[in-house]
């Protein structure tokens, strides 16, 4: 049951806001949504029995409604960023959606970390904004940003639905940063001494706008790369890459078959 005394304004008539952001009626998104950042809705495609409605606004968020193994999944195309994904669980409040699959990737900060393992947040520190970075010694923005120790939703199913797949899982508090341009070597390591075990740009604004709106969560994430070991820009090795495109390729199945499981 969402807490609608603390949603935000009214954004309107459920049916005009949905169409226009969605390219849909509020009845065609169902109750088990996968929401990507980055991965295409081609991808997911290949995983649904059959597609029942396309989700095609003119602008903001693409994606479609399709069965899998007879349940209705949503997947929904958010594009990189936090506001991005805080904004389309608060539109998605608007339809009969309670329950998200997030679908992405995070820097694993660990010792232990490879390319390729799965990564379940225990925590989440909100380091969002560009402007603070440029105003603010980092390390001083980190110690001071909120943290969400007691994760909303599902927190916990992530890291059975993936052992029981057989699949190396990781965890730890996790922090969103709000610019790649600003994981230098120094920020990162400040990070890690603050005991944070991996960065990404969506999840704070995931749990967050999830426990706004009364939405219940999971987060699906795969280590795409280790920062502190060696940039994005630079080359991977022959196991690495291999590694990487497993866990890329794995992620939309496992995504909509976790949806699906709580459908």
């Amino acid at each position: 049951m969402r807490d609608r005394g603390r949603n935000p304004p009214e954004l309107g008539d459920p049916d005009r806001v949905v169409a226009e952001v969605f390219g849909c009626r509020p009845d065609q998104v169902a109750r088990a949504v996968v929401v990507s950042p980055f991965v295409p809705l081609a991808a997911f495609r290949r995983h649904v029995d059959a597609v029942t409605a396309e989700l095609a606004p003119r602008f903001f968020y693409r994606g479609f409604t399709g069965a899998v193994r007879g349940r209705p999944v949503t997947v929904i195309h958010t594009g990189v960023g936090p506001s991005r994904v805080g904004d389309c669980l608060g539109f998605l409040s608007l339809t009969p959606a309670r329950r998200v699959v997030f679908a992405g990737a995070v820097g694993g900060l660990g010792l232990d970390h490879r390319i390729g393992d799965w990564f379940v947040p225990t925590a989440v520190a909100d380091g969002e904004g560009y402007a603070r970075y440029v105003r603010e010694p980092f390390p001083d923005l980190v110690a001071a940003a909120p943290r969400l120790d007691g994760l909303p939703g599902r927190s916990g199913l992530e890291g059975r639905f993936l052992a029981a797949r057989g699949l190396a899982v990781r965890d730890g508090p996790l922090f969103t940063i709000g610019s790649i341009a600003f994981e230098s070597r120094g920020n990162l390591l400040a990070l890690r001494a603050a005991g944070y075990r991996a960065v990404e740009m969506e999840l704070s604004a995931l749990y967050a706008a999830a426990g706004h709106h009364g939405l219940d969560v999971a987060a699906l994430t795969y280590v795409s790369d280790l920062p502190l070991e060696s940039s994005l820009w630079q080359p991977r090795c022959e196991d690495e890459t291999a590694a990487l495109k497993a866990a890329y390729r794995a992620l939309p199945e496992l995504a909509v078959a976790c949806a699906a499981e709580g459908a």
